[in-house]
């Protein structure tokens, strides 16, 4: 098994390219009607949108093909990589809602969604892919390794892992800014969480909404010893993105036994990471620009849904939006640089 993940440059062009085909097949379906697994409410826009997502993927799997295939070589380099480039950023988008999801599958053993769940989770594996393929086409076309990305002999070589080192400062300070954006969202939901009011919001209320909602039985006992499940998952995002930039994310401390010393695994960290940074980030700045901010310039009706509604819905969605916008990009930069820093090197035995 070690082995095959070893070759992975050989083999993630035609991995990508069945990928792709079957989610192209799958944007045909729902542009025809269906609309089982399509992560947008609107069934009309989801027909719409179903037509562009299916060309872009199937263009993406014929470019993956082709990448790993002389036929790669013969055309212009830049279609290729433009082609995977796009068909990633497709898939992407589709893992939208994946974080929360998994969250929630976490935290009560089941999700609203499952068959969207199943795209979301298909298109995480379908966006490694195409970017595993077009990473490997660059490398190969520029006549570097296409496992470390460093020009050296072909033979006679071995891999060797990178030195321990620290995040740059830009991205250790990009870091500290993301968990000071949660401090805001802690604060609320753990003071709901100990039956205290925020932004004129009751925390028995907000109990009674997550029972009123099927909450778990998990829940709703952390909330009644004042633990707030998305409060702890935000500290887990928070050592997420500190351990990405310092170096026990990369050998396991002394407060880690029985792996003190051990290597830390690229991918454990990294695979949560970029998921994160694709969800909670976009979420967030989005989020930011098309309802927080027209609302607050009077551009738009301030939200009426219930509990949540005027100045106090806005004040809890500035909260959570503001922190996921912030966290998300600093995951996203803390992701790139711990993903640059410990890459494998290629060395002479």
């Amino acid at each position: 098994m070690e082995a095959i993940f070893r070759r992975w440059p050989a083999w993630a062009g035609y991995a990508a390219g069945a990928w792709a085909a079957g989610a192209a097949v799958l944007a045909l379906y729902w542009a025809a009607g269906g609309t089982a697994g399509f992560p947008l409410r609107d069934v009309r826009a989801a027909h719409a949108a179903a037509w562009p997502i299916g060309a872009v993927l199937l263009v993406g799997g014929i470019m993956a093909v082709s990448s790993v295939r002389e036929t790669g070589r013969l055309m212009p380099r830049s279609w290729p990589l433009a082609g995977l480039w796009a068909a990633c950023a497709v898939a992407g988008a589709g893992t939208f809602g994946i974080v929360m999801r998994a969250l929630q599958l976490l935290f009560t053993g089941t999700v609203d969604d499952w068959p969207v769940f199943g795209v979301e989770a298909s298109c995480a594996v379908g966006a490694a892919l195409l970017a595993g393929a077009a990473v490997a086409f660059r490398r190969r076309t520029e006549g570097a390794c296409a496992r470390c990305g460093r020009v050296h002999a072909v033979t006679g070589t071995a891999k060797a892992p990178a030195p321990v080192t620290d995040a740059p400062r830009g991205v250790r300070r990009a870091a500290w800014a993301g968990v000071l954006a949660f401090v805001p969202y802690m604060a609320m939901k753990t003071t709901w969480a100990f039956g205290g009011t925020f932004a004129g919001i009751p925390g028995d209320e907000v109990v009674a909404e997550f029972r009123r909602n099927g909450a778990s039985g998990l829940i709703l006992t952390l909330e009644r010893y004042g633990l707030d499940f998305t409060t702890l998952s935000a500290l887990a995002g928070i050592f997420l993105l500190l351990g990405l930039t310092h170096r026990w994310g990369q050998v396991f401390p002394r407060w880690a036994p029985p792996l003190t010393g051990r290597r830390v695994p690229r991918w454990l960290p990294l695979v949560p990471a970029w998921l994160g940074a694709a969800t909670l980030g976009p979420y967030g700045v989005v989020g930011t620009f098309a309802y927080l901010l027209p609302i607050a310039a009077g551009l738009r009706d301030l939200p009426h849904d219930g509990l949540m509604g005027g100045w106090s819905g806005w004040t809890v969605a500035a909260c959570g939006i503001g922190a996921f916008g912030v966290y998300g990009i600093a995951l996203g930069a803390a992701a790139l640089s711990y993903q640059r820093r410990t890459r494998p090197r290629c060395v002479s035995p």
